[in-house]
């Protein structure tokens, strides 16, 4: 339908947005079609058409009609330049599918397992670079760079041993938390569902539930629960 008969004829042309390309209207016919004001602008739209109207929007088309041109395909990689280039690139990829750290954060990335694996990482690379110092020393070559790197990477594992024990200490459920908050009151309406089902009346239901809230309110609650989950 058009929009409502309060608007004149320019008013409803007015509504057309600028960036439209088709407008749908009902021809002197009553058969539906597109106009093209793209090509020819609002004169495409006949006097005998009356626009289409949705939520007090005229009907149109901001994109042509057709399907959309495919966007060019993206080169692959170029071709390994000698049989050993690409052997390495075999053994590469076969490495990478491998890595346990990668593995570990394909799978989660929210895993305790991805910090135990990337502690392992650095620690391995502080090894290989202490070796490579002894290495360096051994030859009476310069040893500064090396140093620093493993440094670097000690402190990376440090770093990362810090915050895997906070992880250990931390494995206490957050009060606090919006999930927990979430969790909380589903299993409160499942408990109050059950005591329903069960035939307990409602009137005891809201009892139980109005103690059960007095008690939580308690200042000594928050505290008993986390000493719970301590195992005190």
């Amino acid at each position: 339908m058009s929009a409502a008969s309060k608007l004149t004829r320019d008013e409803e042309l007015a509504l057309i947005p600028t960036d439209a390309k088709r407008v749908k209207v009902t021809d002197e016919m009553g058969a539906l079609r597109w106009r093209d004001i793209e090509k020819d602008g609002l004169d495409a739209i006949l006097d005998g058409d009356e626009i289409m109207f949705l939520r007090g929007e005229p009907i149109v088309m901001k994109t042509s009609p057709g399907r959309r041109k495919k966007s060019a395909p993206i080169p692959g990689a170029p071709a390994p330049v000698s049989t050993t280039a690409a052997q390495v690139k075999i053994a590469k990829a076969a490495h990478i599918k491998r890595d346990v750290l990668l593995k570990s954060v394909a799978q989660s990335v929210d895993s305790e397992d991805v910090l135990h694996y990337a502690m392992m990482a650095f620690a391995e690379e502080s090894a290989s670079l202490g070796f490579e110092r002894t290495e360096a020393e051994r030859q009476g070559k310069e040893t500064s760079q090396l140093s620093i790197r493993r440094i670097g990477a000690i402190k990376a594992l440090v770093d990362s041993w810090l915050k895997r024990k906070d992880q250990l200490a931390g494995k206490m459920i957050d009060l606090d938390s919006p999930a927990f908050a979430n969790l909380f009151a589903f299993m409160v309406e499942t408990f109050r569902e059950a005591m329903l089902t069960g035939g307990v009346p409602a009137d005891q239901v809201e009892t139980i539930f109005v103690a059960l809230n007095e008690r939580m309110l308690d200042d000594t609650w928050e505290q008993e629960a986390r000493n719970r989950m301590k195992g005190a």
